[in-house]
């Protein structure tokens, strides 16, 4: 007595970055019909990359024709973008070179040669360095400049608190030319120290998600924090009574200690995937930190 053995034919797994044979109408976008590969890590940081619309278009297209199709690098020219991207030939050449001399596309050989994406992010150039320089005078409260570098999305508090990108003036908290007037004025409170601040974070959390500092100047975490940095002149400790610092020296010391007190933070340390700088400068998670609001006990 023979037996008849009923054969399912299930669809193949597609990864090769291909577009399926046959699609239903209605039917929705399905991962077997082929997916593109990217490190969480290097999808978080296109995120918070400072790319324009046309860039963000043509970097995308780059991922899909080399991450789509498992290979590492594809010889593109302005003819194939225009094609994928909708975007003009003229435009796709100077938006491709852009890119790579801000070293977010890798170029491997001459005009003509294979291109992929920069996997090392912390390479890549914030577009801040194209940018004019800031005008001599700036009004106090920085509206103007900030207008400029794309920063009118921030809230108005954090935006009162964020500091120019000169490197002096953010060092060592100069005042603004043009400021002083006929009336006296408080003392100028000294400047965020982003970059020592980064620096204490990636010592004293090595494990931890890193920012990049070329990307970091500009942007709403950048501000987040230089609005913490100027709550601690404000803030006072709850037994001494004193304020949490009051020059840049103390400052730095006192953020050095703050985030030494989250490493012992068992709850905090544990492998939260949003646990980063930005998170902790958050102020309403900032004033949790400080109200001891994630640990059981006292500090």
């Amino acid at each position: 007595m023979s037996e008849t053995a009923e054969i399912i034919q299930f669809p193949d797994r597609r990864d090769d970055g291909q577009a399926p044979a046959q699609q239903s109408a209605g039917r929705s976008p399905q991962v077997e019909d082929g997916y593109t590969r990217i490190a969480n890590d290097l999808l978080d940081a296109l995120c918070m990359a400072d790319f324009t619309s046309r860039e963000f278009r043509v970097v995308n297209f780059v991922i899909r024709q080399t991450y789509g199709w498992n290979d590492k690098a594809k010889r593109m020219s302005s003819t194939f973008i225009a094609k994928g991207t909708g975007l003009h030939e003229t435009d796709c050449s100077k938006v491709l070179n852009e890119l790579i001399r801000r070293q977010v596309i890798t170029r491997h050989g001459g005009s003509r040669s294979p291109v992929s994406l920069n996997k090392h992010y912390e390479q890549w150039v914030s577009s801040e360095t194209r940018k004019k320089s800031p005008p001599t005078k700036c009004p106090e409260s920085g509206q103007d400049a900030l207008a400029q570098s794309g920063q009118d999305a921030l809230a108005k508090k954090d935006r009162k608190d964020m500091n120019t990108p000169s490197n002096e003036g953010e060092r060592t908290g100069e005042p603004e030319r043009g400021s002083s007037g006929g009336e006296k004025s408080q003392p100028r409170l000294p400047a965020c120290p982003h970059m020592e601040i980064l620096d204490l974070w990636a010592e004293i959390m090595p494990d931890k998600r890193q920012h990049s500092k070329t990307m970091w100047h500009d942007s709403k975490r950048a501000a987040a924090l230089a609005a913490r940095w100027k709550m601690g002149f404000t803030r006072k400790h709850a037994d001494t009574g004193k304020q949490l610092y009051t020059t840049l020296e103390e400052g730095i010391d006192w953020w050095g200690r703050f985030f030494r007190y989250l490493r012992r933070n068992e709850f905090l340390m544990r492998d939260h995937r949003w646990f980063d700088l930005s998170w902790v400068c958050n102020r309403e998670n900032f004033i949790k930190i400080l109200e001891r609001n994630y640990e059981e006990g006292g500090q």
